[in-house]
């Protein structure tokens, strides 16, 4: 038996909220599906992981991160402009395919 957390963000109403789960899993069992054991939502994250009963300050940081988009690792790719803009691109495409 494991245990994994999964976390996000959702806006509902114009307000953000955070939503946290945590999973038991039996990667020893394959056909047993995960078991959802702790659930918590709120505006506020501390608060959502209470309710979830996630206690751990290193697992809440984790999954904080993971609500924000940040990822554990992060490559940088660097971008040029295009000189065209996607409606004369697509303009040109079906002109030629159309």
């Amino acid at each position: 038996m494991e245990i994994f957390y999964t976390a996000y963000i959702k806006p509902i109403q114009g307000k953000n909220y955070y939503f946290v789960k945590k999973y038991l899993t039996f990667p020893e069992y394959p056909n047993v599906a995960d078991i959802l054991e702790g659930y918590g939502m709120h505006t506020d994250f501390n608060r959502a992981c209470n309710i979830a009963c996630v206690h751990d300050e290193k697992t809440r940081a984790r999954l904080l991160n993971e609500a924000q988009g940040i990822p554990k690792q992060a490559k940088l790719v660097e971008m040029t402009p295009q000189h065209r803009s996607i409606k004369s691109s697509l303009r040109s495409f079906f002109s030629k395919h159309g």
